[in-house]
């Protein structure tokens, strides 16, 4: 099964097409393959040194930060250390040391101590530290340019032009009309819930969060291109083996689905790009089918998730910060 769930990567036509037309998503997907390995090692420094660089070098993963934040937890991560893996059955497992570690807390210095930990300081200092270096250094060179065009461009970008989302015909037809600052940011508000709705459900179950992280992320953001999918299926072999969905049925309907409803959009696509046809308001509805199609396959990974290596946490007694 691990053999099968990595051909899903290295011979996936979306991955070596995406791949070498000139496009850098693999590099990205192997730094936050390279952080995962980190953190399953313990070198938490390492891991936070590749993950600020990985965001300068694509905004993205920064969606990645609170659930990294919320497994280096002090009953797991020890200072040297290689955290222990154990497998994840249920959710019980995961919040039982929680509880008790709420229980035992003596005050609200206790409980500081126990929510801002090395770990957590460590990483997201090194990592704030190196994206700011990376980020500063080429403001230097490129000033206001790099800085519009890397990061603040993100958060108000308005793209007429038609794609997988489901704003862009909304923007299309309001291409004229000047976006306020807080229209351009509303869009993010159904993304954001959805985001932490994943996050403090299964944090504890890092790549599988990371996971469904991705794929929500994509699925909800304004603007959606095919290069994108590539951010998820490099962390797709990660979680198949721990997945009880049978290749048969339900993971042959899975692919059926999501790969007809984007044929789909690319038959409505076609006939607005190459033929000329008016068929915006196609083209938005298979935009619906499509967010639809990846809601489903979220829901689908979910309910046949059966357990994934985790970081086993340790008894109070044997704790030490």
């Amino acid at each position: 099964m691990c053999l099968y769930s990595v051909m899903v990567w290295l011979l996936n036509p979306f991955t070596f097409t995406i791949g070498t037309r000139g496009n850098c998503e693999p590099i990205v997907c192997a730094m936050i393959l390279w952080i995962i390995i980190c953190l399953i090692n313990g070198n938490v420094v390492q891991a936070a040194i590749w993950y600020g660089l990985v965001v300068h070098f694509r905004i993205y993963p920064i969606i990645y930060a609170l659930p990294i934040i919320l497994v280096l937890d002090p009953h797991s991560f020890q200072s040297g250390q290689k955290p222990c893996l154990v497998n994840w059955k249920s959710s019980k497992d995961n919040t039982s040391y929680s509880r008790k570690g709420v229980s035992e807390v003596d005050g609200v210095w206790t409980a500081l101590k126990t929510i801002f930990t090395r770990g957590r300081i460590m990483f997201a200092m090194v990592s704030g530290s190196v994206f700011i270096l990376c980020t500063g250094l080429f403001f230097f060179l490129y000033r206001w340019e790099f800085l519009n065009e890397a990061l603040l461009y993100h958060l108000t970008r308005t793209d007429p032009r038609h794609n997988f989302s489901i704003y862009f015909y909304h923007i299309y037809l309001h291409v004229e009309h000047e976006f306020s600052v807080v229209e351009k940011l509303i869009s993010f508000l159904p993304q954001l819930i959805v985001q932490l709705v994943l996050i403090f459900r299964f944090a504890q179950d890092l790549l599988f969060c990371l996971f469904l992280q991705t794929v929500a992320f994509v699925a909800f953001n304004k603007v959606i291109t095919a290069q994108y999918f590539v951010w998820f299926f490099c962390l797709l072999p990660l979680i198949l083996p721990w997945s009880k969905m049978k290749l048969k049925w339900e993971g042959l309907s899975c692919v059926v689905l999501w790969m007809g409803a984007q044929t789909h959009w690319l038959l409505w696509g076609y006939l607005l790009e190459f033929k000329g046809k008016n068929v915006f308001l196609q083209l938005w509805l298979a935009g619906l089918v499509f967010l639809a199609a990846n809601t489903f396959l979220l829901i689908m990974f979910i309910r046949h998730h059966r357990y994934s290596a985790r970081i086993q946490t340790v008894s109070a007694s044997n704790f030490r910060e």
